[in-house]
């Protein structure tokens, strides 16, 4: 038998039972073999999963998970808590399938359920299922896997400090290093989400760098970024610009290659670092 039960939204919020039926809620995704370990900085593929090995021994994992599942444990959800719903999670064959519900998920409307006897179904709440999970968590195997952190992050309650955003004081001290001249009124203000993340990355790459490894990362990125002005007599990038700053941090993180067939250079979208 499979079990949905549904986490109620708050800091206390229940788990209840919604139903129990002999079929599948989710199916299996045939492609988890296509598994990538988590890493910020790489991509997915649109058959890839990201996984998180040995999850148990996580700050993220939920005592939910910790104990055997019994469906005894849990009361038939309220239809008054319909709309307090935060997530759906299937349990089916000692794993677990979890689906955040967003409030483009909850329905509330008048519909027709078509069958062999229609019904006019008036106000009644519906919940969409989404065909594929957001999260499934193996048990016998102690894997999570995912496709994208921040729509688990509700779930796993600070899972998305895995992909950590810099904060203004961490952007700030960013551009401040000697290497950097902001120019044209650009400032720490100015710079969005997507480059205070790649500050984040940029930030534990340098800590990594000797200094002869930064002056061999400079050269590297001015023979890839020849519109990135470069100031030789004072040794410092001059950032104008959220592009400026977006290929300074892409060459921090080599990013940038050169085919050897035809010499094309080229700037990686991902990075998985091959073993």
């Amino acid at each position: 038998m499979n079990y949905l039960i549904a986490k109620i939204k708050g800091a206390r919020g229940q788990y209840f039972k919604v139903l129990s039926d002999a079929d599948d809620v989710y199916s299996l995704p045939e492609n988890l073999e296509n598994r990538v370990a988590y890493d910020p900085a790489y991509k997915l593929e649109e058959d890839e999963w990201f996984i998180i090995d040995n999850f148990s021994d996580t700050e993220f994992f939920i005592e939910f998970l910790r104990n055997r599942f019994h469906s005894t444990d849990y009361s038939q959800i309220p239809t008054s808590d319909y709309s307090k719903i935060e997530y759906l999670c299937a349990y089916q064959d000692n794993q677990y399938f979890f689906q955040k519900i967003s409030d483009s998920l909850l329905i509330q409307k008048k519909y027709v359920s078509f069958s062999q006897t229609p019904v006019f179904v008036q106000n009644e709440p519906i919940i969409i299922v989404n065909k594929v999970p957001d999260a499934i968590y193996d048990k016998n195997s102690d894997i999570l896997f995912f496709r994208k952190l921040s729509t688990i992050s509700s779930i796993f309650r600070g899972i998305a400090s895995l992909y950590k955003e810099a904060t203004q004081s961490e952007t700030e001290q960013f551009l401040q290093n000697n290497f950097i001249q902001l120019e044209d009124g650009y400032e720490a203000n100015k710079v969005k989400t997507a480059n205070r993340k790649r500050i984040a990355l940029a930030m534990d790459t340098l800590s990594t760098y000797s200094d002869e490894d930064r002056q061999s990362i400079f050269s590297y990125i001015k023979g890839y970024c020849e519109d990135l002005q470069y100031d030789e007599s004072n040794s410092h990038f001059k950032l104008k610009s959220e592009d400026d700053l977006k290929k300074l941090l892409y060459g921090i993180e080599q990013r940038y290659y050169t085919t050897v067939l035809g010499g094309e250079k080229r700037l990686a979208n991902s990075v998985l670092v091959l073993s």
